[in-house]
């Protein structure tokens, strides 16, 4: 076999136009490689030049079926098939050296991509274990193995078709397996709604979101159902392949190409339960469009819930998905028929338990629970056991996105999620503090704005915040910063003068409510989170912050938002409120045509209208109160041409 495999790789390079093809690969790949080695000297974005080097996957795709296809071909036009047939399993050897031959090819062309993505890792020092395994993870999977997925479909091409059959296939492939098909499925389904997403999607083996801003918590792709996709379509021509070269005398042969089929299945069924992914495309069931569609025509309530929750005790494990078993303490003045919750509804609930274990009645109708109570007394505990995933708040083995204002555990009373005006989450913020004992089982280091011990978390608090992936902690005195790790905040220092930032705004925003800022959490949101939630991203409990920046102007709105309750009908003269009083200069000197006949900026023309005439410390001090009094009711719009 060794002597094969030597000289099956002298013939490939004594082969002009294979090795012709092969130094032109070379180049290209190379080229593309350096010109982006000298994009990132720029941007110094060491997240986006990995995925900049992962778009080669296709690029090596196309060049390893069509050269295991004219490799495998080239001998069979030589007649030199045919008087290796005559010996013993000689067929058998003939194409498995070859496929070894490609096989090391491929490991050479793989580890120059590499060479260059820890070139610029040890560039940007960031000493980031989990990086250097993310990056090989990576090359493994959109290089190694999508190179390896060509090489089996040029070699089938060889055995059974001709070339014009092959070259067919191949230029389909191509077409059928890159980006530029990804209209055509959106144009079905929105158009006509017929989809074809689910069939798409299993020629899908090259790495999604290249196209989108990087998610820098959760890094590129490379999901568990990733892997069962690329592998099921491995095993499954692999052993076509042996099927067609071997010998039926052969029985291991046979047995192993059966084993091949056996794990093929396998890895097809585990990729049909993929679980929590990352994918941004348009697919009705991914991060784009599944709860935009769905918020669209679903009508959301708004009730309060006649009880509160006096603590909360959760076993989480995060695997493929999230799955919690959260008993729930109550607090009944009274004795309940019933019990309103709000839990995002691709959460599918197994169970839901008393006390004693006995199981309660409930009805699900999207995000609310109805939970029924059958004794006359009080019900005092809840047992609820669920399982499932957010396309935009993840929860898997690659990254954990779970903000506490995201309900992936039970909230009282019914509450509004969506926004579609603005298709954007709104944040849910109670406004008492619980007791949270949680134990997290994952493979991934968790952080919280909760004390925690090891795998546990516990403390008093709104809500209970869990991230993990590319986050690292960070101490400024006495405030935590959770940053992510690649990306760099130019004004990380102003976490080191957070009270003299917050002192220039004390008299309007902070008044008698003034909070110290002592023992803050403070976590850097992620693309997802802040282009996802109201007000920027910027979320704000009692004891921690969620922001996408450490400017002064996010700190200082960060930390006033914790003496404003959460109202989604004030937001309109709360973002205004906050620009006005933070970006004032921006604010006032848009031109009068674009503030008259922009409609973006109405809700502002009568807010700056509202100033001119009653003044700029009236009508920002009335604003305040508005925005803090939790008993005044009235709408943003109502408020201010009530202004007087």
């Amino acid at each position: 076999m060794n002597g094969l495999i030597k000289n099956n790789l002298k013939l490939f390079f004594k082969t002009k136009y294979l090795l012709f093809s092969f130094l032109l690969f070379i180049a290209i790949i190379n080229i593309f490689l350096a010109a982006e080695f000298y994009n990132y000297l720029i941007h110094e974005d060491i997240l986006y030049y990995l995925g900049e080097s992962q778009r080669l996957g296709i690029v090596y795709f196309v060049f390893f079926v069509f050269i295991s296809y004219e490799y495998c071909v080239k001998n069979k036009n030589d007649n030199l098939l045919e008087s290796i047939s005559v010996t013993s399993n000689g067929k058998f050897f003939f194409y498995i050296s070859k496929l070894i031959t490609l096989v090391i090819i491929i490991l050479i062309m793989t580890l120059n991509i590499m060479i260059y993505n820890y070139a610029v890792y040890f560039l940007k020092e960031i000493n980031l274990w989990s990086f250097v395994k993310h990056i090989f993870l990576n090359n493994l999977l959109n290089i190694f193995l999508v190179s390896l997925t060509g090489i089996c479909i040029g070699t089938m091409a060889a055995l059974k078709l001709k070339r014009f059959k092959a070259y067919f296939l191949i230029i389909l492939l191509t077409i059928l397996i890159s980006p530029i098909i990804e209209f055509v499925p959106y144009i079905l389904f929105m158009g006509f709604g017929i989809n074809i997403y689910p069939l798409m999607n299993i020629l899908d083996i090259l790495p999604p979101n290249l196209n989108w801003v990087s998610e820098s918590l959760y890094g590129l792709s490379i999901e568990p159902y990733r892997w069962n996709l690329i592998i099921f379509w491995i095993c499954l021509l692999s052993s076509a392949i042996l099927l067609n070269v071997s010998s039926k005398k052969i029985k291991l042969i046979n047995y192993i190409s059966y084993i091949l089929v056996i794990l093929s299945i396998y890895n097809f069924y585990s990729y049909m339960n993929s679980g929590s992914i990352v994918k941004k495309d348009y697919n009705p069931i991914n991060f784009t469009a599944f709860d935009e569609l769905y918020y669209s025509n679903e009508v959301q309530r708004e009730e309060k819930a006649n009880f509160t929750i006096d603590s909360y005790d959760m076993k989480i494990k995060i695997d493929r998905q999230l799955k919690n078993y959260v008993t729930i303490t109550l607090n009944e003045t009274d004795v309940l028929k019933g019990y309103k919750f709000t839990l995002y509804r691709n959460y599918d609930i197994k169970e839901i338990l008393d006390k004693d274990n006995n199981p309660l009645e409930f009805k699900r109708h999207g995000d609310y629970i109805d939970v029924y109570n059958p004794a006359d007394e009080k019900l005092e505990t809840i047992q609820i056991e669920y399982s499932g995933y957010s396309p935009v708040f993840y929860s898997n083995l690659q990254g954990v996105l779970l903000p506490g204002c995201f309900p992936y555990y039970p909230i009282e009373g019914y509450r509004r999620m969506y926004l579609k005006e603005q298709s954007s989450y709104i944040p849910i913020i109670r406004d008492y503090t619980v007791k949270f004992n949680i134990s997290v089982e994952s493979a991934l280091d968790i952080y919280s704005n909760l004390k925690n011990e090891g795998k546990r978390y516990y403390g008093e608090a709104q809500a209970a915040t869990l991230m993990g992936g590319f986050i690292n902690e960070k101490k400024y005195e006495d405030v935590t910063f959770y940053g992510l790790s690649l990306e760099e905040l130019p004004k990380e220092n102003n976490l080191l003068r957070i009270d003299e930032i917050l002192n220039q705004y004390k008299s309007v925003l902070f008044k008698d409510q003034y909070t110290n800022f002592k023992d803050m959490k403070i976590f850097q949101s992620t693309i997802t989170l802040s282009s996802k939630l109201t007000d920027n991203g910027i979320v704000s409990f009692q004891d921690h912050i969620l922001t996408y920046d450490l400017s002064e102007e996010c700190l200082v709105q960060g930390f006033a938002q914790k003496n404003i309750p959460y109202d989604v009908n004030k937001l309109k003269v709360k973002k205004e409120f906050f620009d006005y009083i933070l970006h004032k200069e921006r604010f006032i000197n848009i031109s009068k045509s674009e503030l008259e006949n922009n409609m973006i900026y109405k809700f502002r023309r009568l807010f700056l209208e509202k100033i001119n005439e009653l003044g700029e410390d009236y009508v920002i001090k009335k604003t305040y109160y508005y925005l803090t009094d939790e008993n005044d009711t009235r709408d943003s719009e109502l408020f201010i041409r009530n202004l007087n």
